[in-house]
């Protein structure tokens, strides 16, 4: 298993992991050493980057060897990217369901497809679970097959005070990885639930548009663009007075009240409270009556969430982001301390006490400064720090105290979805539209010349299933001074390592109905991304391993 890091700079795991292999999570940056090594198919990428950039692990799952990459995080935290290598002439279940559900059913199975997992912090250190495929508890979860085809199948967590492993986060990489292995195609069809909301349906009434069409996602299906985004604009005009007056639940109207108070600037609409909502990121301390006390007096302000305050901080100063958390937690427990040391009493400290108190421990009184200044309102678990000054001493004084009930953004959001939003028959629409699709162009830059081959078979081996749509074809990457002839063996050598139905095939001519001669250079006869017609014989059309669909729909 792969040796992972999580917050311990000086734990001798770290030495184990090869440098080389490391990439910045971050700024989702890959090294352009590695994007030149990547400039094939997706079939020969995945190859490079599991030999060249992750680790081999000591184990398989299900029988199914496993990679690791190590994604780099400033804050000091290595987590692991898993690759599972599953062979479909060796699977158990060798169809694709997502491939059926995404109108896909009529193409070949490929030889082989990839599982991409981030698993949930807890079980960075531990290996894969054979079942890891029950990806409730997962991060990041996407399939693709060796053709470049795929599925982004879950994103997981609702943490937005966290600049580590939010939805959006784990999105970006996804989308940057797909780009980096050349992905020709991506589906999402179940991927819009986060925390049990569905983002396609929050998303586009706090904001106008699908979660999923900021990186690019369009829809597929009966429904189309100018109905969901008319119902989009009508749930989000929905008048916030109006919902309170119609509804009959209570524990809507003391949410929607609540957020009411908290919000500095008037909610109106409903598209308003989500989008107050969605950027609420901490907890709050509510009194008896469900009012929060940190709204409750004027001047004062939300409190922001731990990393999300490190990482405003390291934006605007010098220090790394390891030495800035290292500071807070250190003040965290002077407060703790002083708090256990004064019970009942005042617990308040001054920035005095507090930065004579933290020399102790750090050296470098500029960063104590810097940090302290920095510091409103700030949560930590369970707990919130503030800073206030004191009216007779006219001093700053920081207090620490526990929150008296944990605040559920995501209880929050989905109780006011179903009690409120679902309620409106516009809401089924919106959920319908559950299936987007990305489509990559395909590269045309580089030293080689790239071109997609699809086959066209002979008329003796489409005598069953002659409704179907033609299987997708491949991706080659010839240089542009090669022949014709040269592309012959080159695509036929791809089609054999894509396709089961293909593992004999030979190709007889390139070109459809007319033949192109096999001394032709290719690059005075194709043009970049061209699609190539490929004749070819000795389709093993007797295999189950066919189509995607298992055949079920002859006429797909």
């Amino acid at each position: 298993m792969a040796s992972i890091v999580l917050r311990k700079p000086s734990n001798k795991r770290k030495n184990r992991i090869n440098p080389e292999k490391l990439f910045l999570y971050d700024n989702f940056a890959f090294p352009d050493f590695v994007k030149k090594a990547l400039s094939g198919a997706f079939r020969d990428n995945i190859r490079v980057f599991l030999h060249d950039f992750a680790e081999i692990q000591d184990y398989c799952v299900n029988g199914m060897p496993v990679w690791c990459t190590s994604l780099f995080s400033e804050n000091d935290v290595v987590c692991p990217l898993y690759t599972v290598e599953e062979t479909v002439q060796d699977s158990l279940d060798p169809f694709c369901n997502y491939c059926e559900l995404s109108g896909w059913g009529h193409h070949f199975v490929c030889k082989r497809k990839y599982h991409f997992i981030i698993p949930a912090k807890d079980d960075w250190n531990e290996p894969l679970d054979e079942n890891f495929a029950e990806f409730e508890s997962l991060k990041l979860y996407g399939l693709v097959h060796c053709n470049g085809f795929g599925h982004l199948i879950c994103i997981n967590g609702l943490k937005y005070n966290s600049n580590l492993f939010c939805a959006e986060d784990s999105m970006e990489f996804w989308d940057r990885l797909c780009l980096l292995l050349r992905a020709r195609s991506i589906s999402a069809d179940h991927v819009s639930r986060k925390g049990w909301i569905e983002l396609n349906l929050i998303h586009g009434i706090a904001y106008g548009k699908s979660w999923l069409t900021k990186w690019g996602y369009r829809f597929s299906g009966e429904i189309t663009e100018e109905k969901h985004n008319a119902a989009i604009r009508s749930l989000s005009r929905l008048s916030l007075d109006l919902i309170i007056s119609d509804s009959k639940s209570k524990s809507s109207k003391s949410i929607i009240d609540m957020y009411r108070k908290c919000s500095t600037n008037p909610l109106s609409t409903i598209s308003d409270l989500l989008k107050f909502m969605l950027a609420f990121d901490s907890r709050v301390d509510m009194d008896g009556n469900g009012a929060s006390k940190l709204g409750s007096k004027t001047g004062e302000t939300t409190p922001m969430g731990f990393e999300k305050l490190v990482d405003s901080m390291r934006k605007s100063c010098r220090w790394p982001a390891r030495r800035l958390e290292h500071v807070l937690l250190v003040i965290v427990d002077l407060l703790k301390e002083h708090k256990s040391e004064n019970p009942g009493g005042e617990c308040g400290m001054s920035r005095q006490e507090l930065r004579d108190g933290a020399r102790r421990w750090i050296g470098d009184t500029g960063l104590i400064d810097f940090v302290l200044k920095s510091i409103n309102c700030l949560t930590v678990e369970n707990l919130i720090i503030r800073r206030a000054t004191n009216p007779l001493s006219r001093l700053a004084e920081f207090s620490i105290q526990e929150c008296s009930r944990s605040y559920n953004l995501s209880r929050d959001v989905w109780t006011v979805c179903e009690n409120v939003v679902a309620m409106w028959p516009e809401t089924k629409l919106i959920l319908d539209c559950d299936h987007f699709v990305k489509d990559w162009p395909i590269p045309i830059g580089g030293r080689g010349m790239v071109l997609v081959c699809k086959v066209l078979p002979g008329f003796d081996e489409l005598e069953g299933p002659l409704g179907r749509r033609l299987s997708p074809g491949v991706v080659v990457v010839v240089e542009p001074w090669k022949t014709v002839a040269d592309l012959e063996m080159v695509a036929q050598g791809a089609l054999r390592d894509t396709y089961c139905v293909m593992d004999e095939f030979e190709v007889s001519q390139i070109g459809g109905l007319r033949k192109v001669e096999d001394d032709k250079v290719i690059s005075s006869t194709f043009e970049l991304g061209a699609v190539v017609w490929v004749r070819g014989r000795c389709f093993d059309m007797a295999t189950r391993l066919r189509y995607e669909d298992g055949g079920r729909k002859m006429n797909g």
